[in-house]
């Protein structure tokens, strides 16, 4: 029907109605009316493994792949990389926040990108791991950080780490998501879903 690769990794659906879909070895592939366009090294995108996929506030997509991180806008593509001040090209989750800054996890930390400018969070700064693998802004603004290590919480400045003593049932934490009563949820990797309330 179309998709450039039968093999999905992130689905994200933009602003407009159209969805967003990162795939391991073609790309990143929009939907919109019925109709595939896809997006790959040809068209500039720094890899065909896309591992995420958000959109900011100005309507930007952003994609990571393991070869950096994509901005897509007006039909062109701009590529971030380790060269640019990201930790690792490896990019393996996004977050848009609501400060317009982007959130990127890599295989070698957290980075903040605000005004064309990167900040690094690394285990040397009180994380965790820094194999990053999923990333929520909850509605109190407190941002979460899954790892390959454990869950971390970025609270005015300050990170707290959550790991199985404190009842996490595997450290490796592969997705968050906030319900409408504000609790967390934690998706494992072999510890099954986690549920957290404050």
């Amino acid at each position: 029907q179309g998709l450039s690769d039968n093999v999905t990794l992130g689905i994200f659906e933009d602003h407009t109605g159209a969805l967003w879909i990162g795939t391991e070895r073609g790309g990143i592939n929009r939907i919109r009316d019925g109709k595939f366009t896809a997006y790959t090294p040809r068209e500039g995108l720094s890899d065909n493994l896309v591992f995420s996929i958000c959109e900011d506030p100005s309507g930007a997509i952003w994609a990571g792949t393991r070869k950096g991180l994509n901005r897509i806008a007006d039909g062109k593509i701009k590529v971030y990389t380790t060269a640019d001040g990201l930790p690792n090209d490896s990019v393996l989750a996004l977050h848009a926040a609501r400060d317009g800054s982007i959130w990127i996890g890599t295989r070698g930390g957290l980075s903040r990108l605000s005004d064309g400018h990167f900040t690094n969070l690394t285990t040397e700064q009180g994380l965790s791991n820094n194999h990053i693998l999923a990333i929520l802004e909850d509605s109190q603004g407190d941002l979460w950080v899954g790892t390959g290590g454990g869950l971390n919480r970025l609270h005015n400045g300050k990170i707290t780490v959550y790991g199985t003593a404190a009842g996490l049932s595997n450290a490796a934490v592969m997705s968050l998501f906030e319900d409408s009563s504000h609790a967390l949820w934690i998706g494992t990797n072999g510890g099954g879903l986690d549920r957290l309330k404050d």
